[in-house]
């Protein structure tokens, strides 16, 4: 049962921190537009910032989230005590109330020592929401902020108003990850990036098939015949550069290679200059990973 709650704990939060992290961007690129490289270039927001406004269901994704994270912990740590005497799972507020019976709390932060500690892992930056697993020997729970939090989402989820749901209480949600009956974040999180991608090339080669079918197969020849690499390799002025590659819409030798996979560096990424066929980096890369799995199955 444990792995189901870590499971949907995950899909939740990993949305969650998507979503952070995207707001996050936002808030860096109207600071300073100069500054648009660097997504957390803006100061961090203050505790009163509101969390994804435009985001339908965050208060019912974040209760979700909480609430299958917390029973994880307590049934891991404390068998049984988290279901009440009827045999249901107590509420997420319940069950922050019991932990804090067990393990007092500081300033309203509990740390809940790991029963059997793994050696200490470095989170890195503050602002690295997706790193797997983030075992530490203790998992951080901040009470209060997550109290706060359920208390701010009940409006909007029971058609009070709107929600209140704010950058730190999504922020001490993703903490909990820490403990070792989650620490799921990182795996949902290369899970859903492989599915966007697999997603965003799917619908750019189908636009690129329609606009194919629209020029016709005349024109695509034409074009093909005349393009220029805008990314040719030449040994001083463009040493990075690459030579164009066979597009897999139009089957045109048109394809602009703007770099390869990391995986095993032949799986270019960019764009057709005949089809307008786009390939991201994240699409090349999962199609390099692809490709590898197959050469390791026929070996």
């Amino acid at each position: 049962m444990n792995d189901q709650r870590a499971q949907e704990f995950a899909r939740c939060a990993v949305v969650l921190a998507a979503e952070l992290r995207e707001t996050r961007h936002e808030r860096a690129v109207a600071a300073d537009p100069e500054k648009q490289a660097d997504p957390f270039a803006a100061p961090a927001p203050t505790g009163g910032d509101p969390f994804a406004p435009s985001m339908a269901g965050r208060e019912g994704v974040f209760d979700q989230a909480l609430s299958n994270a917390l029973a994880a912990i307590v049934a891991s740590e404390w068998p049984g005590e988290e279901l009440d005497r009827n045999g249901r799972v107590r509420s997420a507020s319940r069950l922050l109330r019991l932990i804090e019976e067990h393990v007092p709390a500081t300033g309203g932060i509990v740390l809940v020592p790991d029963k059997d500690p793994l050696p200490e892992i470095p989170q890195g930056a503050t602002d690295s929401l997706f790193q797997a697993p983030r075992f530490s020997s203790r998992t951080r729970i901040d009470v209060r902020t997550l109290q706060d939090g359920i208390e701010a989402s009940q409006a909007a989820r029971h058609g009070r108003g709107a929600g209140g749901l704010q950058r730190r209480h999504v922020e001490a949600l993703l903490a909990l990850d820490g403990h070792r009956s989650l620490g799921v974040m990182g795996e949902e999180q290369q899970d859903r990036i492989q599915r966007l991608a697999q997603e965003e090339d799917t619908a750019s080669q189908r636009r690129a098939a329609e606009y194919l079918e629209h020029i016709g197969g005349e024109e695509a020849a034409r074009r093909a015949e005349n393009v220029t690499n805008s990314n040719a390799y030449h040994p001083k002025h463009n040493p990075g550069g690459h030579d164009l590659d066979t597009c897999p819409v139009c089957g045109h030798e048109t394809f602009c290679v703007e770099g390869l996979d990391p995986v095993i560096g032949r799986v270019g990424y960019g764009r057709c200059l005949v089809c307008t066929y786009i390939r991201t980096p994240g699409a090349a890369e999962d199609e390099a990973f692809t490709e590898h799995l197959r050469s390791m199955d026929h070996k």
